[in-house]
C-alpha cells in the first residue's frame, strides 16, 4: 500500500474563516478512530484569516477514499462547502517518501529488560524519591516512548511535569498511591490504567507498599516541560 499526502489551501467567504476552521477541526475529531489517517491538521493563515490550510496524510488512497464516503464526511461536506468562497479550494496531492516520525519499510524488533536499563534517578539527584529507567533509546523507538517508574513508599514526587504535544498512559504495575492531575487527585491500584492528556501536570505519590508504574505515549524531543513542587492540595 503506498501512502498518499495532501496540502488543501481553503478560502472562505468573507468573514467565514471561522466558522470553516471550526467545522474542519469538527472533521479531524471525527476521523481519530478512522482507518488508514495518520494525519490530519487544520492552519490557519497568520495574516489571512479567511485561508484555511488542511494537512493530510493516509496510509492508502483506498483509505482516503472511504473516509470521504463515510456518513460523518456525508453529513459535514455540504455545509463547509457553503462556507467557501467561489473556486477557494486549490489541492496539492503528494507521495510520502520519509523523515522524522515517518519511518518507511523497516523491519525487525528490539528487546531490552528493563531492569537494565540505566536508573537515571540517581544523576538527577533523584535517587532518594525512586527510579526512573527511560528505554526509548534501548529500543530505538522514533515514535514511541517507555520507561519504568518506581517511587519509593510514602514518597511524593518532588516535580510534575507537562508536553506540548505528547499524550501519555501510566500503568500501575505493583503497588497503588495516588496521582495528580492539574486540580484532582485520583486514587490508583495495581493494573489501574491512567491516560493523561499532553496540557494537564502530572505528579504521582507512593503509598505505603511503594508505586511501580509503566508508562508508555507518543514522543516529541524536547517537548517535556517541568513544574517544580506540583501538587494541587
Amino acid at each position: 500500500m503506498t501512502a498518499v499526502a495532501r496540502h488543501v489551501r481553503i478560502r472562505a467567504k468573507p468573514g467565514g474563516g471561522e466558522a470553516l476552521r471550526r467545522g474542519l477541526l469538527e472533521v479531524a475529531d471525527a476521523l481519530g478512530d478512522a482507518a488508514g489517517c495518520e494525519l490530519y491538521v487544520v492552519n490557519r493563515m497568520s495574516h489571512e484569516p479567511d485561508v484555511i490550510w488542511v494537512t493530510e496524510q493516509w496510509q492508502g488512497q483506498e483509505a482516503l477514499d472511504a473516509a470521504l464516503a463515510s456518513e460523518a464526511a456525508r453529513e459535514r461536506i455540504p455545509g463547509l462547502r457553503e462556507l467557501v468562497a467561489d473556486g477557494g479550494i486549490e489541492r496539492i496531492d503528494l507521495e510520502p517518501v520519509g523523515g522524522v516520525g515517518y519511518p518507511v519499510g523497516e523491519t525487525g524488533c528490539a528487546i531490552v529488560n528493563l531492569d537494565e536499563v540505566e536508573d537515571m534517578a540517581p544523576r538527577f539527584g533523584l535517587g532518594d524519591t525512586g527510579e526512573a529507567r527511560f528505554a526509548r533509546a534501548r529500543l530505538q523507538a522514533q515514535g514511541v516512548g517507555l520507561s519504568l517508574q518506581r517511587v519509593r513508599p510514602g514518597v511524593r514526587s518532588s516535580f510534575g511535569h507537562w508536553h506540548s504535544r505528547d499524550e501519555e498512559i501510566y500503568v500501575v504495575l505493583a503497588g497503588s498511591g495516588r496521582i495528580a492531575v492539574d486540580d484532582a487527585v485520583h486514587e490508583i491500584k495495581r493494573l489501574d490504567a491512567i491516560r493523561v492528556a499532553p496540557a494537564s501536570v502530572r505528579a504521582f505519590e507512593a503509598g505505603p507498599e511503594g508505586l511501580e508504574i509503566l508508562a508508555t505515549g507518543t514522543h516529541h524531543a524536547g517537548d517535556a516541560h517541568m513544574h517544580p513542587g506540583f501538587w494541587p492540595d
